[in-house]
């Protein structure tokens, strides 16, 4: 063996003298370093003293050198004199082989940071060269050999010193897909000859699991260059030869068993993660759990980034992983759980996912998790499960799943939409056809202008000094008169019928500045300008379907229980209730023409005993006007609740900029005690008083009322602002 390492030293060494001459030329320095180099070994062939003992690390340092000067002096870019003897003697198989021993200890250290920094200090291409990529794939090859070796830094160095080169010049790939080496674990996958295997992603998933997060990291980083490029045969190289997909859903797989089985939503809600940040130490957790939470959530936002990143056949080809070996065989049995301690954590980590989900395939992907499209219709469990949990008599449990929705609803796909809510209205067995002309246009067909500016009719528009009615239930019944039924209803009804729906003797917010759906208006047509652009591609007819369709009308069982919480608003908390109300609205900004006319059109015929959002808003408001009997001094009471929640509102947006400042005011500021309680007294001033008086039954019956008033506000910018983006 020693005979053959010698006999590999002795062809790489030319015998001439180990002396430099005075004014020796670049080449000459560079082989009399290399030759020093060569000899040490030639000589000691059982050196045991550490390499730091030793002048190689300083000849290898001036070899570099050598050859970045050479560059820098030669702008015509041809190979000088140095990289022609470092090619033509093939000394980076010589350096690999000798690095490859580790003798003397330390050796392979110098080795990789030898080739690490020829590959990233010389401006010209190497890689293309035989006696380059042969010796760096042979050095890929020892990278990750030995878990917890005292070189992974190095070699993870020199792993993504690689990737990056590869990223610059993607055809070099080529040079590193080697045809796949028989085994009996892939026989199959080598039936086909031209099958070729990718070391170098194999390298960087051994290395990713080192318990230096650093060296995780980067080679993590190394994966997403590596997938990202364009080559098809690369991207078939990782799919078909390497572990790719079944290490990833091993990281997420192992990632969830360790998540906490007892937690409180509200805490998953708040944590916050992105990839590529520190990991959370033990010690440094807020919770039991905190570490390993975020450490999932950083491990799903590096597969949004991988996706988003990658070759399109690999982006796929992730999603369907994701979802076939981990998000079925994983999440899905503790989400279809009967006990709510089991299936409660799991619902919180679904709902924090879809937060996290930025990328359409994913999207889509986790949409047909939920929904379970490839399954029949009475197969399908977890939708129908995750839908009535909405409705839970847990205001815990209700909410959780209302907010998971949301969260599915804040970048909707076409599946969520038809399955949720599309796919019972299309038939448009909601109106009664004998009460339509066959010549009906849709609301949103209207040519009919609304003026944006303060309009005397609109009460929540009107002066704070507008009268109120002294009776209640007549104003209230006054607000559902329909117009002439066989009529398109103009959008400025639709709005004003809003604006009014709420009787005037309990609203509360003329007090302020801005109190009229104008505040409403900048968001409802950014987000509908957003939404529209989303569902422009989708396959929705343009008109709403004229079918004389006799079929008894079910509007879902994910509308009905919306429709069912908005009649029981005054029983919720103020919280549930604005979760609620944005449900909604993500619904009703949705550009389908019978969502639209179904949700925000009063004033359509409807058949009896169909519900909609009117439906619930009377209900609602029949429970309003028996609670006002019996509640002395609402008015006041509202504007009490209203200030109360604005100051709280106001405060909750500063807290995070307060936050980074108090620590410094605090050594600055005197007294700072006797000066927050002046302060926190002041602000009770402000905000009215406290709500002593107010029993917790009226304080979230005065909670309801005071959404309520907004929500109605925000339905007529979203009616308006349709009509005017649209038409």
């Amino acid at each position: 063996m020693f005979k053959k390492f010698t006999g590999i030293l002795n062809s790489a060494v030319e015998a001439k003298p180990l002396k430099l001459a005075p004014n020796a030329s670049p080449v000459d320095n560079f082989t009399f370093h290399w030759k020093a180099v060569t000899s040490f070994f030639m000589e000691h062939r059982d050196a045991k003293s550490p390499i730091e003992e030793t002048n190689i690390p300083t000849h290898l340092q001036n070899m570099i050198d050598i050859l970045i000067y050479e560059e820098q002096q030669d702008d015509s870019g041809s190979t000088g004199p140095c990289m022609e003897y470092l090619l033509h003697h093939k000394l980076l198989e010589t350096l690999y082989t000798i690095g490859r021993a580790d003798c003397p200890p330390g050796m392979k250290q110098k080795v990789l940071l030898f080739f690490t920094s020829l590959l990233s200090k010389i401006k010209q291409p190497l890689l293309p060269h035989v006696n380059v990529f042969k010796a760096v794939h042979k050095l890929i090859r020892v990278c990750g050999e030995i878990k917890a070796s005292p070189t992974e830094v190095e070699e993870m160095q020199f792993l993504c010193t690689v990737c990056a080169k590869l990223k610059a010049h993607p055809h070099v790939v080529n040079f590193f897909l080697e045809e796949a080496r028989s085994s009996a674990a892939n026989i199959s996958a080598k039936a086909d000859s031209n099958a070729q295997e990718f070391g170098l992603v194999d390298a960087l998933l051994s290395m990713s699991y080192s318990a230096d997060s650093r060296v995780a990291m980067k080679c993590c980083e190394g994966l997403i260059l590596l997938t990202s490029l364009p080559e098809d045969a690369a991207a078939t190289a990782i799919l078909d030869h390497t572990k790719f997909l079944h290490e990833i859903t091993t990281w997420l797989n192992t990632a969830y068993n360790h998540l906490p089985r007892s937690i409180d939503p509200a805490v998953v809600d708040g944590v916050e993660a992105r990839w590529g940040i520190d990991h959370i130490k033990m010690s440094e957790a807020a919770f039991p759990g905190q570490r390993h939470i975020v450490n999932f959530l950083s491990l799903f936002d590096y597969c949004n980034i991988l996706i988003k990143e990658a070759h399109s056949k690999i982006s796929k080809a992730l999603v369907l992983a994701i979802r076939k070996q981990f998000l079925e065989p994983a999440m899905k049995p503790d989400l279809l759980k009967d006990s709510e301690e089991q299936f409660i954590a799991p619902s919180a980590y679904l709902a924090k996912v879809l937060q996290f989900v930025n990328t359409d395939l994913l999207n889509q992907e986790m949409s047909n998790f939920i929904f379970e499209v490839d399954l029949e219709s009475d197969l399908r469990s977890l939708s129908r499960t995750l839908i009535e949990r909405c409705d839970d008599p847990s205001e815990m449990v209700g909410s959780l799943h209302l907010k998971l929705f949301d969260s599915l609803l804040q970048k909707p796909c076409e599946v969520t939409v038809y399955e949720l809510v599309a796919k019972y209205l299309v038939s448009r067995a909601y109106a009664d056809q004998s009460k339509l002309n066959s010549e009906e246009k849709s609301v949103s067909h209207t040519e009919t202008s609304i003026n944006t500016q303060p309009s005397p009719a609109s009460p929540s528009l009107s002066h704070p000094g507008t009268p109120v009615s002294p009776d209640l239930e007549t104003e209230y019944a006054q607000l559902f008169e329909c117009n002439n039924e066989n009529e398109p209803t103009p959008v400025t009804t639709i709005v004003n019928h809003y604006l009014n729906l709420v009787p005037e003797s309990i609203k509360s917010s003329y007090q302020l500045a801005d109190s009229g759906y104008e505040v409403y208006l900048n968001d409802a047509c950014k987000q509908f300008s957003d939404i529209n652009l989303l569902c422009s591609s989708w396959a929705w007819s343009a008109d709403c379907a004229l079918l004389q369709n006799e079929e008894e009308f079910f509007e879902g069982p994910f509308l009905r229980i919306l429709f069912g919480r908005i009649a029981q608003m005054t029983e919720q908390s103020y919280s549930t209730n604005l979760l609620l109300t944005s449900l909604i609205s993500k619904v009703a900004l949705l550009p389908h023409q019978n969502i639209h006319e179904y949700l925000l059109d009063p004033f359509l015929p409807m058949k009896e005993g169909v519900t909609n959002l009117c439906t619930a808003f009377n209900e609602l408001l029949n429970l309003v006007t028996v609670h006002c009997k019996n509640c002395k001094n609402i008015s006041q009471k509202l504007i009490k609740k209203r200030n109360l929640l604005m100051g709280v509102t106001n405060l909750c947006t500063a807290f995070n900029e307060l936050l980074n400042l108090v620590t410094v005011h605090c050594k600055n500021c005197k007294n700072i005690s006797q000066k927050l309680i002046k302060k926190r007294n002041l602000l009770m001033g402000v905000f009215g008083g406290d709500l002593s008086d107010i029993t917790a039954d009226e304080d979230r019956f005065l909670g309801a009322i005071i959404v309520l008033e907004e929500f109605c506000k925000e339905l007529a910018a979203i009616s308006f602002a349709k009509h005017h983006i649209i038409f």
